[in-house]
């Protein structure tokens, strides 16, 4: 910085000088020409103006060609010691900023050596302990995990007592209906006695029918699997299609006296729904005398039987309705 304002004293005395020395060349040229600006200051001035011979045209001091000539050359002098000088001190600067660089430099050099002189050593000194250091940080970092797991495991066991609580709701109240399972057990019937029952229902209704189709086999339920017997075989195996559909009309004889035959221990139906019993290939005669026999069991359990048929034959019996639709689709 002190080098920069030295440059600019200089860079000032020296257009200064010059100023100087343009007066100086102009002191002649003024003795024969008229004054109208003056060369220095560059004020304008009157020619007429009033002034003695011997005397400054601009300031009125009595002067004459050698004093404005060696007033001039002072005064450059003097410029040129002041820029003399400045130079001197530009140049000492100049030094003074080098070895300061230098010096500056120097310091920065050490500074880094010592800095890595004290890494080296904190090294050697943390050396011994930076396995101690490590198993430290693993151990905090396995800690922090483990306490960032606690909410979970708080919930995770909060959640296994209350599954506790509901298993255990759950076996008393297994154990509630396993006890109320035993004592109806122990009042109703078994459930080889109801199977039993409601096989020979349906044998009672096909017994009529053994000589229009159905054979001499009698029907027995499996209490173990609910699996139809006719005769010592399941009934899909030996039965025919027409047989099928006898099969299936006893079995709705059956359900029909479920209510009087097990009284509460079991749903019965209400409605029994039949979709023209006639197409089965059956003898009409004998689907008459099936519809004959659904229309007395559903007076006699209190039930409904509703059956589409093509033919126009009529049911006997209380409570028998023949509803004729208006529409009868024709076979092809």
């Amino acid at each position: 910085m002190t080098n920069s304002i030295g440059n600019q004293s200089a860079q000032t005395v020296t257009p200064e000088t010059g100023r100087i020395q343009r007066l100086i060349a102009s002191v002649d040229l003024f003795d024969s020409l008229p004054v109208r600006l003056c060369p220095a200051c560059e004020q304008s001035v009157d020619p007429h103006r009033p002034h003695h011979d011997d005397a400054c045209y601009l300031c009125d001091q009595p002067v004459d060609d050698d004093q404005r000539r060696r007033r001039a050359q002072v005064e450059i002098r003097s410029l040129e010691s002041e820029l003399a000088d400045l130079q001197d001190v530009i140049t000492r600067t100049a030094d003074d900023l080098r070895a300061a660089y230098e010096r500056r430099t120097h310091l920065e050099q050490q500074q880094a050596e010592l800095a890595a002189h004290i890494n080296n050593a904190r090294a050697a000194l943390l050396a011994p302990f930076m396995t101690a250091l490590e198993d430290l940080a693993g151990s905090i970092a396995q800690l922090e995990q483990k306490m960032a797991a606690f909410p979970a495991i708080e919930e995770i066991l909060q959640r296994r007592v209350e599954a506790g609580q509901t298993v255990a709701s759950a076996e008393q109240a297994l154990e509630n209906i396993t006890d109320a399972q035993s004592t109806h057990q122990a009042i109703g019937l078994s459930p080889a006695d109801r199977c039993a029952l409601f096989a020979e229902r349906m044998n009672l209704f096909l017994q009529k029918y053994r000589g229009s189709g159905w054979g001499n086999g009698n029907i027995t339920i499996s209490d173990n699997d609910l699996t139809f017997y006719v005769g010592t075989r399941p009934w899909n195996q030996i039965l025919g299609a027409e047989l099928r559909v006898l099969f299936f009309l006893a079995y709705s004889y059956a359900a029909l006296f479920l209510a009087n035959d097990l009284d509460e221990e079991c749903a019965f139906p209400g409605l029994l729904m039949l979709d023209n019993p006639y197409q089965q290939g059956i003898d009409a005669g004998v689907i008459q005398s099936v519809l004959q026999d659904l229309g007395e069991a559903a007076q006699a359990t209190g039930t409904q039987v509703i059956t589409t048929q093509a033919l126009p034959q009529s049911l006997r019996g209380e409570g028998a309705r023949h509803i004729k639709m208006p529409h009868v689709y024709e076979a092809n």
